[in-house]
Formats: C-alpha cells, structure tokens, sequence
C-alpha cells in the first residue's frame, strides 16, 4: 500500500500591482491651452499609458490564476506519470496509424492489418510487405452483364417485324 504524498504548502496569493498615478497630466484648462498638435501627441501617449496599465493588469490577473493553478499542481510524480501515461498513448495511436496506412498501401485484409507489427516504420513496412505475401490475391473479376445481350427481356422488334404484327393484328380483326 502507499501512502499518499503530502502536498506542498499553499503559495500565498501575489497581491496586485496598483497602477502608478500617472505623473505630469495635465488638466482641462490645460488641454485646452495646448496646440491642437500637443493635445493629438497628449491624447497619444494617454491611449498608449492606459493600453500599457491594462495589459499590465491583464499579466497581473493571469500570473495570479497561474500562480493559484500551480498550488494546486499534485505531486511531481504523478504529473511524471501522467505525462508518460500520454506519451505511451501517443505511440500506441502512431503505430496503429502506421499499421492502417501500411495496410492500405499493400492492400491488405483487416483482418491482416492489426497483425502487423515493428518496432519502427521500416520493421513495420518489411512485415507488411511479408503479410502481403500470404494475403489472398484479389479474385478474378467475373463481367458485368451486357446490357446488349438482353438480360432476359424479350429483343425489340424491328421495323419489318413491327409491320408484319399490324397487318396481322388488322386482318383478324
């Protein structure tokens, strides 16, 4: 039985940044003293300190949820298991999609298909090439019916044959 491993002490919470007050804004009256050229420059370099305070904000929030995220990480050997766990995954969905791409290249049966086996993509394609060898060859494709040949419909009749019918039909009347 194992025992469980202890968990690591929460990591205390990072308190955010607060924004600095911005130094030198001017006032209104201010402002509107200014060249309309410095007010642009002013407007400018006010969008760009508030677009700079808000994607600093943003970091803050997310090293915060990062920051809360990896408190709660489990222990370092089951994040190893788990990974190694995807990793075997991960080769077991490659070799099985290495076998259905060899299989359909050599045109074998499914049943011949999960059969093949390597350790890599040329053990695997020498072994397919092997099965190849003992899968049943395709048979030989009987023809399809000739649509001219009838098919069990009685023929069409031709002209002389059709005429023939209506004087016969029209004499016995």
């Amino acid at each position: 039985m194992t025992t469980p491993a202890p968990t690591p002490p929460p990591v205390p919470p990072v308190p955010p940044v607060p924004a600095p007050a911005p130094p030198g804004v001017p006032s209104a009256e201010e402002l509107a003293a200014l060249p309309d050229w410095a007010r642009a420059h002013v407007d400018t370099l006010t969008s760009e300190t508030t677009r700079a305070r808000e994607e600093a904000d943003a970091r803050a929030v997310e090293l915060r949820d990062l920051t809360t995220k990896l408190s709660g990480m489990q222990d370092p050997a089951v994040a190893a298991a788990a990974i190694r766990e995807a990793a075997d995954k991960l080769a077991a969905t490659e070799a099985q999609l290495t076998r259905e791409r060899l299989g359909r290249q050599y045109k074998l049966p499914d049943a011949l298909v999960s059969r093949i086996q390597g350790a890599d993509a040329a053990a695997m394609e020498a072994d397919a090439q092997a099965l190849a060898a003992f899968a049943p060859a395709p048979g030989v494709r009987l023809p399809g019916p000739d649509p001219l040949q009838g098919g069990g419909q009685p023929a069409p009749l031709s002209p002389q044959d059709q005429f023939a019918q209506l004087i016969t039909s029209a004499l016995n009347k």
